[in-house]
């Protein structure tokens, strides 16, 4: 813990993971948390999105008819 960097300790910071391509690695940076906006995302939505590089789009809502918004 004393080897931490000391704004790691800081409140109002929040960790964020930036993959690489091809998932290999990344980079996790200290982030000021009034720079993060939250998602209304699940996290295995955010892994898929992530994992294919958004290439295989969101999935739309579907209505009460079972339509796709």
């Amino acid at each position: 813990p004393e080897k931490l960097p000391e704004a790691f300790h800081q409140e109002d910071s929040v960790l964020v993971y930036i993959p690489l391509s091809y998932m290999i690695g990344g980079y996790a940076v200290l982030v000021p948390r009034k720079m993060v906006q939250p998602l209304n995302m699940s996290l295995e939505e955010a892994m898929r999105f992530t994992l294919t590089a958004g290439v295989t789009g969101m999935a739309r809502p579907v209505s009460e008819k079972g339509e796709k918004k």
